[in-house]
């Protein structure tokens, strides 16, 4: 078989290449055509040329171009809301690609600039403080998200930093679920239990509680 790229064109203003390639039978008397899509860049990078190319080649080709839908499929998820590169990945695979594309989608897009983690991350964690959630779920929220240690450290030091107050949110969120001020001790252990499943401390909860109790 002898392998020919007989055309390449700009798309889409530009940001992506089409290469056409022909793969002729040996006799020549089979004749098929297949066209790619790449990125600018990575066209750029490979140095394609019309011509005759080797098989290894054309098969280059085709991996760069499943990743690159990969990667536009990856920043179309991305629209929809901040994630790990771990969740972006496992979010591409879902929808088909392999793992091997998906990491290397991901990234690629990481290169782009697209994704910044410890900015996703805190962006997560804020959404989290406006739901009223303590600092142990906040934590382990990101965590299950697939941010690494280093991004969750970062989003918790930046909620810090800009004054959250634990306990405050603790009172909203007994106030949200109206919960009744007893001296019941029984009751209030119940109480104690079920607002530390927010990821409240022992702490922020019995300051909370006394707050409501003599505001």
């Amino acid at each position: 078989m002898t392998v020919f790229i007989t055309s390449i064109g700009a798309i889409n203003a530009g940001e992506e290449m089409r290469i056409t390639f022909e793969l002729r039978s040996d006799g020549g008397e089979n004749v098929q055509r297949e066209s790619f899509i790449i990125s600018s860049r990575k066209y750029l990078v490979m140095g394609i040329e019309k011509g005759e190319c080797s098989a290894d080649f054309y098969e280059t080709v085709s991996r760069e171009a499943e990743v690159w839908s990969a990667v536009k499929r990856g920043v179309a998820l991305l629209s929809y809301g901040a994630c790990s590169e771990k969740a972006l990945r496992m979010k591409l695979s879902t929808k088909g690609f392999d793992k091997e594309i998906a990491a290397e989608a991901v990234l690629e897009i990481s290169s782009m600039g697209v994704m910044d983690a410890e900015r996703d991350a805190l962006v997560e964690a804020q959404k989290c403080v406006a739901k009223l959630w303590g600092k142990r779920r906040i934590t382990a929220e990101l965590f299950s998200k697939g941010y690494s240690s280093e991004a969750v450290g970062f989003a918790m030091r930046a909620l810090e930093e800009s004054g959250v107050d634990y306990a405050e949110n603790c009172r909203k969120l007994m106030l949200k679920r109206r919960v009744r001020i007893t001296d019941d001790l029984r009751e209030k252990q119940k109480i104690f239990a079920a607002v530390s499943r927010y990821g409240y401390s022992a702490s922020e909860i019995k300051e909370a509680y006394i707050s409501l109790k003599y505001k």
